[in-house]
């Protein structure tokens, strides 16, 4: 089996990532994790020769065991996110898909638990309350506006060396 691309170098850490922002209505499926002080989307990390939707299906089967297909989900941002975590410098790119589902939709119905963690679980959040369960990369927030692809840099690294 391949391995995660995440490349470690002395206190750096190079990540390869891919999300699907699941719509229904104004809610977003959000995963949580009491271990960590904030949450995120589905999905996880690409691995070596593994292209970045085949990932999407793989992390979603793992975590959910809920299938999707190429056709029905968009490539919505290509994110290069910088960010410091556990004394670790982190360059990540993260590879982001959206897909819009309808309220009975029975593939997403009953999404709680995560398959593949002991602690983390899933639940609908309204798109207003996003800043409330700390959604990180802090860019997804906006992100569900409109349908529009976007490329974006988000270099928390740099914001907090102009904020000491």
């Amino acid at each position: 089996m391949d391995s995660d691309l995440s490349i470690k170098i002395e206190d750096k850490v190079f990540n390869y990532r891919v999300g699907l922002m699941i719509q229904k209505g104004e809610n977003i499926l959000v995963e949580f994790n009491p271990n960590i002080n904030f949450t995120t989307i589905p999905g996880g990390r690409v691995k070596t020769l593994e292209n970045s939707i085949e990932a999407l299906k793989r992390e979603l089967n793992e975590e959910m065991h809920v299938e999707i297909n190429s056709e029905e989900i968009k490539m919505k941002a290509f994110i290069e996110n910088f960010f410091e975590m556990d004394n670790k410098k982190y360059h990540e790119l993260y590879i982001l898909y959206k897909i819009n589902i309808n309220e009975d939709d029975i593939r997403f119905i009953n999404v709680k638990e995560n398959y593949d963690s002991v602690s983390s679980y899933y639940e609908w959040v309204n798109i207003n309350e996003l800043d409330k369960v700390n959604l990180l990369p802090s860019v997804l927030r906006t992100l569900r506006k409109d349908d529009n692809f976007e490329s974006i840099i988000v270099d928390d690294l740099k914001v907090s060396r102009l904020t000491k």
